[in-house]
């Protein structure tokens, strides 16, 4: 009996199993989803213990109107932005990557049900009512966050947002203000 054969058997199913991996992840790595916003305008909003209010209506062609009202010092910022996105890539259970600017390891695990976003906002008008400094990027300023997207939250810059009714009264408001 050839021993040499029965030892070299696990090697090459380990090299096997390696060269497996390296594809799966290589290829996968390749396939690249657009985040797209909904054509009906979509609203996220997180209510504070403080009165304090922010509010995301996704709008179509990936325009977003983002609301910040502070009751407790009579401050009001409005800005719309257009953001651009890719999808994570999802490997298994919950691993995925990401990739964008500023991240340079892109793997991580995310909760269950959760679809990750690489998402740029560039800001293109704002409106500001009170006397505080502005909470938000400069018009024309670029930033790249990742939201977590999820059924009827998200996450956003460690925020927890819930899904609710848009108020086609509320937007149209919003826009006016941003002289839209």
């Amino acid at each position: 009996m050839d021993t040499t054969n029965i030892k070299s058997l696990p090697l090459k199913i380990f090299i096997v199993v390696i060269i497996l991996v390296v594809i799966f992840f290589g290829l996968k790595g390749f396939l690249v989803t657009v985040w797209l916003s909904n054509a009906s305008p979509t609203t996220y909003a997180v209510y504070g213990e403080d009165s304090r209010i922010m509010k995301i209506i996704f709008l179509e062609k990936n325009n977003t109107v983002i609301w910040y009202n502070d009751p407790n010092t009579e401050f009001n910022e409005i800005i719309l932005t257009h953001m651009r996105g890719t999808y994570g890539t999802h490997y298994f259970w919950r691993f995925w990557h990401i990739d964008g600017p500023g991240i340079s390891f892109g793997y991580r695990m995310y909760p269950d049900g959760v679809k990750p976003v690489v998402m740029e906002m560039e800001v293109i008008q704002k409106f500001i009512f009170g006397k505080r400094e502005s909470t938000f990027p400069k018009i024309g300023e670029k930033t790249y966050s990742v939201i977590l997207f999820q059924d009827s939250t998200l996450e956003f810059q460690e925020m927890y947002f819930k899904k609710e009714p848009t108020s086609t009264l509320f937007l149209q408001e919003l826009l006016s203000k941003l002289g839209s």
